[in-house]
């Protein structure tokens, strides 16, 4: 009797408990390890253009730069190569530091990365600015509407890429 009381104790302790605890929820503020593992896209398309950059940060000081017309540009594994834009494209790759890595990290993060966007007034509306990527197991997948945090991605692109001027004809 003592245990089945007890056990029915426990059971309405661990009922109460439950509302108050989301497995699912993450913190959308924390400090970054460093890790290789560590990954994060930026993609800033111009509406006008059409044209696309991706910036890959990977955790190792990788980091990739993609540019073009070209549907590789958004995803590697494209397969319209039917596509009269197929072969506009242009690869870079550089390599920085894992402390500068973990810099832009914790900077993006404090700025609110993983924030929930919601879309406002204030939106940019001229160039989209999505972000993909995992850092310490937290996953992004989303369009940025945060003004502040656009600027802040928008000048991480312009970290590291660096727009040609088009040659006249």
């Amino acid at each position: 009797m003592k245990k089945y009381i007890c056990s029915i104790i426990l059971a309405t302790a661990f009922i109460m408990t439950a509302g108050c605890f989301d497995p699912f929820y993450n913190e959308p503020y924390f400090n970054v390890d460093e890790s290789a593992l560590n990954w994060l896209e930026i993609y800033s398309k111009k509406i006008s253009s059409k044209k696309l950059v991706r910036v890959r940060i990977d955790g190792g000081g990788v980091i990739k730069i993609r540019e073009g017309t070209s549907p590789l540009v958004g995803d590697e594994f494209a397969h319209d190569n039917r596509n009269e834009k197929w072969e506009d494209i242009r690869d870079y790759k550089l390599t920085i530091s894992k402390e500068e890595v973990h810099r832009i990290y914790q900077e993006l993060i404090n700025n609110g990365l993983f924030l929930e966007q919601k879309k406002s007034k204030d939106s940019p509306e001229e160039t989209a600015i999505m972000a993909f990527g995992n850092i310490q197991n937290h996953t992004i997948y989303s369009t940025i509407y945060d003004p502040d945090l656009y600027e802040h991605l928008n000048a991480i692109v312009l970290m590291f890429y660096h727009p040609k001027p088009k040659r006249r004809k």
